[in-house]
Parts: C-alpha cells; structure tokens; sequence
C-alpha cells in the first residue's frame, strides 16, 4: 500500500515536471538526469534512480524535437523506469528497458495531445477576434491536461511493470538484459561524442 502510494506521488511529481521540457519554464527540470535521482530519493534507490536517470539522458540526448517530429520523452522514461525498479522489483536492467519502451510509446500520445490542442486554435481566434479571449483559461486546461495525461501515463506503464513483474523477471530474460544493460553507458558516450565532434566540425 506504501509503494502504491509513493508511486501515485510519484507519477504526479513526474506530470508537474514534464511541464517544464515545453509548457512551463524550460529550466531543464524535466531532464531524465534530475527526474531519475529526485524519484529515485523518494522511492528509497536514489542511486539506482541516478543510474537510470544518467543512462537514458544519454541515450536521449541524441533526440532533437525538429518542426512535427516528436521525441522520446525523457521524463517520462526516467520515471516509469524508477518505478518499475522500486514498485514492481523489477531488476534494474528490466526497469531501464521498460522506461525506454515507455518513452517511445509515449510518441503517439503526444501526437494526439498536439492535434487536439491544435483543435483549439480556431476557437481561440474566434474569442480573439470578437474580444472575449480567455486566455488564462486555455492556459491552466493546457498545463493541466499535459500534466494529468503524463501522470497517467506513467502510472499506468508502471502499473503493468507490477503485473507483469512475475513473467520478466526470469532466469532466461534477466541475463541478456543485464549484458545489453551493461553495454549502455558505452552507447551512450559514443553518441554523445559523435554528437560533440559533429557541433565543433560545424565551427
């Protein structure tokens, strides 16, 4: 009941944060690096959740949100990834697979968060141009379905972790995770160094 608990917490603390990759602030609050250890913190894995957080902010970090083209979300991943390992007990390995799975699938539900805010946008003219804009309302709905739709989100995928907790955590499935988590943090420096050398041939 505690862990529901705390996952609950956590899932909303993960929508207010995602605020910030677009919506509110953009002070790299939402950042995998910062989501993973402050849920890891609460969670009682601060160190696994910097772990995971670190990994998938690598991993990520090559990801550039260009125009229509919609990235993984890093928030949402370093997340559920931090549940999957504190709540559902998965092996650490499985929780930053199924974070990332989570972050890509994500892709489709801002997809439709998108189309239907940009729904709203004739509706907004109307009121603009007849001089009865409300503003601060399409505001607060804005930022408060984003957050609520990413707390769900998270939740959820961290809900079917539990679940299915029992059938990923076999003898057969955790050895090869382990060995492709081990070989992570490599991937990543590559493509950050590939991602570096490219900006300084720029210059």
């Amino acid at each position: 009941m505690i862990l529901a608990a705390k996952a609950v917490i956590s899932s909303l603390l993960a929508g207010l944060l995602e605020l910030d990759s677009v919506q509110a602030g953009q002070f790299l609050l939402s950042r995998p690096a910062l989501v993973g250890p402050l849920l890891g913190a609460l969670n009682g894995c601060v160190l696994e959740g910097a772990r995971l957080g670190i990994l998938i902010e690598l991993i990520y970090i090559d990801f550039v949100p260009i125009g229509g083209v919609v990235s993984p979300n890093g928030a949402v991943a370093a997340a559920v990834s931090v549940l999957a390992h504190s709540w559902a007990g998965l092996d650490p390995s499985l929780a930053f697979f199924w974070g990332l799975f989570s972050g890509r699938m994500y892709c489709f539900v801002e997809y439709r968060l998108r189309s239907v805010r940009s729904r709203r946008n004739g509706v907004i003219d109307a009121e603009v141009k007849s001089q009865k804009e409300r503003l601060h309302y399409w505001i607060a709905d804005s930022l408060f379905s984003g957050s609520a739709v990413v707390s769900a989100y998270v939740f959820s995928f961290s809900a079917a972790s539990v679940l299915a907790g029992s059938v990923l955590n076999t003898k057969a499935i955790v050895p090869a995770m382990n060995f492709a988590y081990s070989l992570m943090p490599w991937l990543g420096l590559s493509g950050l160094y590939f991602r570096f050398r490219t900006q300084i041939y720029k210059k």
